[in-house]
């Protein structure tokens, strides 16, 4: 079960696609303004290629292109993810080998100026 917790949620009237309807959260007006901004387009998008689209299937079609956008950006954020630690190996290792060749430097460094 799901408590509702009312203190610090707000009401926001939205209109989008022509349906009017009223969502409750804790979200500032610019997040959902952005959050509706951005259903608005997308929907728009898919009725201007599909002008004749019954609105349950828009509404449907719509939610089907956000969650495909939205699971295609959660791939590529995991897979940054993977790359940020792949690099950041890369870059201790790398740290590594250049203390190991500057430790050798100053071994060979020492050993001309003994030759010298």
């Amino acid at each position: 079960m799901i408590k509702e917790k009312n203190q610090n949620k707000k009401k926001f009237k939205l209109n989008i696609l022509g349906d009017q309807f009223t969502v409750t959260g804790e979200f500032s007006e610019e997040y959902i303004n952005k959050l509706a901004d951005h259903v608005e387009k997308t929907g728009r998008e898919i009725k201007n290629a599909y002008p004749k689209l019954p609105f349950r299937r828009l509404s449907h079609l719509t939610m089907i292109n956000l969650a495909d956008e939205y699971f295609k950006l959660r791939s590529q954020c995991i897979d940054l993810s993977k790359e940020k630690e792949r690099l950041k190996e890369a870059n201790q290792s790398l740290h590594q080998e250049l203390k190991k060749l500057r430790q050798e430097n100053e071994e060979l460094n020492t050993l001309l100026e003994e030759v010298e």
